[in-house]
């Protein structure tokens, strides 16, 4: 049986595929629970990346920081989502941003290698693993796409359509580095009316 403290976990992997109970019992081992208070770091930029999570409860920001101390928004990862410095995991280099909690967020977590290794000795999990870097890629290369070619109204338009309910628990500095505009040029976004 599931055991509770994962069954948000189980519920999302489900939702690719129903998880047979030998494979998921594979799994369990490996899972731990975390919580962060507003401002720990999940991952630090600068450190090396050893673990994948899995948001249960709250709220994190993917940044990275400019020489000039500027503060650049890459992500926002919320109930539901997986959240990990991927390229560090993968490259076995230190992470190029930093992910952090906003609100107290409660995640199941795991290290990476013995999710290599499972994933290396189980045809199901190998294939979820390919399933959930392929979603985040295809996830990466939209907003590539949006940054690139579409306004900033486009842009604000689809975040709050993508992220229902989202920007009520932001900051409006960490919308508009979102966006990739200024905190003021949001402000008249939002006084615009819809198109």
């Amino acid at each position: 049986m599931t055991p509770p403290a994962f069954a948000s976990l189980r519920i999302r992997l489900d939702a690719l595929g129903p998880v047979p109970e030998d494979e998921w019992a594979a799994l369990v081992p490996l899972l731990r629970r975390r919580s962060l208070a507003p401002g720990d770091g999940f991952v630090r930029a600068g450190a090396p990346a050893t673990t994948l999570g899995f948001v249960e409860g709250g709220l994190l920001r993917s940044s990275y920081l400019a020489p000039d101390g500027r503060l650049f928004v890459r992500a926002f990862s919320r109930e539901g989502d997986f959240v990990a410095s991927m390229a560090a995991l993968v490259s076995g280099r230190p992470s190029a941003y930093a992910i952090e909690a906003l609100e107290p967020c409660q995640l199941i977590t795991f290290s990476w290698e013995p999710w290599r290794t499972l994933s290396a000795a189980s045809a199901f999990w190998s294939h979820r693993h390919r399933l959930l870097l392929e979603a985040a890629l295809l996830r990466a290369e939209k907003r590539e796409r949006s940054l690139v070619l579409d306004d900033a109204q486009t842009r604000y338009r689809e975040f709050r359509t993508e992220f229902p309910g989202l920007e009520a628990r932001l900051k409006q500095y960490d919308v508009a580095s979102f966006l990739g505009i200024t905190p003021v040029f949001l402000s008249r976004l939002r006084g615009r009316p819809e198109k």
